[in-house]
């Protein structure tokens, strides 16, 4: 996978925003996530919805708080999100099209998993147990 397009605008966690159980971090996640639709946001309505349901749905399955990904709009009305942990990377875009791809790669290993065009109604175990294995302290 890899972002097929540039972020047009970006959510970086601070430096200080290691923890996912920052508090200050979520709530400025989740006021970035409702900012991405119009009329000021870089994504369609439809796409910010989906976004922000795609989003839940993780949360839903990994259990809140799930630690706020770097992330970005794409210039194509996709999104980008990845997270880092040492070792470990993997990163989520939903795309114009309406799907997901996601990405996992062990640094260490060289070991990679992914899947592409899933629907953003649901989440594999593949993804779940690869974003928990990041997201593991």
């Amino acid at each position: 996978m890899g972002a097929t397009g540039h972020p047009a605008k970006q959510w970086v966690l601070p430096d200080s925003a290691e923890a996912p159980e920052n508090a200050e971090d979520t709530v400025l996640w989740d006021d970035y996530l409702r900012r991405l639709g119009p009329p000021d946001g870089p994504l369609s309505s439809e796409r910010a919805k989906q976004v922000r349901a795609f989003w839940n749905l993780l949360e839903k399955r990994l259990g809140p708080p799930l630690k706020p990904p770097a992330a970005g709009a794409l210039e194509n009305d996709g999104f980008a999100m990845s997270w880092d942990n040492g070792r470990h990377h993997f990163e989520i875009e939903v795309t114009a099209g309406g799907t997901f791809d996601w990405f996992y790669m062990d640094r260490d290993s060289d070991a990679r998993s992914g899947e592409e065009d899933q629907p953003l109604s649901a989440v594999s175990p593949g993804l779940i147990s690869q974003l928990r294995r990041t997201l593991a302290v």
